[in-house]
């Protein structure tokens, strides 16, 4: 039967040339919605392959797919015992090791991911805790440009001197956080463009993107497909961020903005940190030169194309290792 070694073909190719390959793309940014589907798509493709390629492979002599040969199993255990199972002479050599290293596989990546997730909550409640011991009290003035920016906002002011913002998402109350020097340095329609973006990113959720492949790089960071994927995603979102705010705000003023940010490197932001100000500044390179160049949008027909292609990525793989 091929189709244990398909989706280990299929686990090779979308753990290293296919994301490297999307990478170096340029379509991307003209499509980011349709681009963010793509990559859930090859993350979550690749990792089923990852699991079900060596399952299937064991499994072989039961059924055709893992579901059959996991009935036919469930019917040797229930005329037997568990040892009838083990002990069955249709098992091929290092069948039950096949099996075990695909439950292995899944053990690991759902527990990498429960772990993410667990520190990043953690560390996002630490981190919230420090803002509201740290923030400044409003003034009069700062309450006049933060109400103004976006009334509906939960706002902190942190009483520094670099330009910063960001945002600490949350089930409820989610936070923006801006620096005093921030508010020094923008206008109104500025501050405003700002607060909007930050606020894409709390309705949109991108954190809970951002958070899928940081555990995927987590669980194999010697792929260098895993990092060039949360690079890739944390572009995307901010771009997402982006054209949320210029619905309605102008360029100039989100230009302003991120320029002020960007000539600071110690302006690092929460949502787009990665342990690296290089990864930062690139980021903001290419908001910015999106902002300066913006790209002409996909055609409606490519995006479909796209989003078919991620959704037979998942559905077929799937169908084919299951039944």
């Amino acid at each position: 039967m091929l189709t244990p070694y398909l989706l280990a073909c299929l686990a090779i190719l979308l753990a290293w040339p296919v994301p490297l390959w999307l990478q170096k793309a340029k379509w991307p940014s003209r499509a980011p919605r349709a681009a963010l589907i793509l990559w859930q798509a090859i993350g979550i493709s690749g990792g089923l392959a990852l699991v079900t390629a060596p399952l299937t492979w064991g499994l072989q002599p039961f059924g055709n797919g893992i579901l059959s040969a996991s009935i036919e199993l469930w019917h040797v255990m229930q005329a037997g015992s568990i040892d009838a199972v083990f002990a069955d002479d249709r098992w091929a050599p290092l069948g039950l090791a096949a099996v075990t290293l695909g439950c292995i596989i899944f053990g690991h990546l759902a527990l990498v991911l429960i772990h993410t997730t667990y520190t990043t909550f953690s560390q996002r409640k630490k981190h919230r805790e420090f803002v509201e011991v740290l923030s400044a009290s409003l003034g009069d003035h700062d309450h006049q440009l933060v109400d103004a920016a976006r009334p509906a906002i939960n706002t902190r002011v942190l009483p520094v001197e670099h330009p910063l913002a960001y945002c600490l998402p949350a089930m409820s109350q989610p936070l923006t956080v801006v620096s005093r020097g921030l508010l020094d340095e923008l206008s109104a329609k500025q501050l405003a463009a700002v607060l909007a973006h930050e606020s894409a990113h709390l309705t949109q959720r991108h954190d809970l993107l951002r958070l899928a492949f940081q555990a995927w790089h987590k669980a194999a960071p010697w792929f260098p497909a895993t990092r060039a994927a949360i690079n890739e995603v944390t572009e995307l979102t901010e771009i997402m961020a982006d054209d949320a705010a210029l619905s309605d705000h102008d360029h100039s003023d989100l230009k302003a903005a991120l320029a002020h940010t960007l000539a600071d490197p110690a302006a690092d932001t929460v949502h787009s940190r990665s342990g690296a100000e290089s990864q930062y500044t690139a980021v903001a390179t290419r908001r910015l030169r999106c902002l300066i160049a913006p790209d002409t949008p996909l055609d409606s027909c490519r995006v479909s194309l796209v989003i078919l292609s991620a959704g037979l990525l998942i559905t077929v793989p799937a169908a084919v290792s299951l039944l």
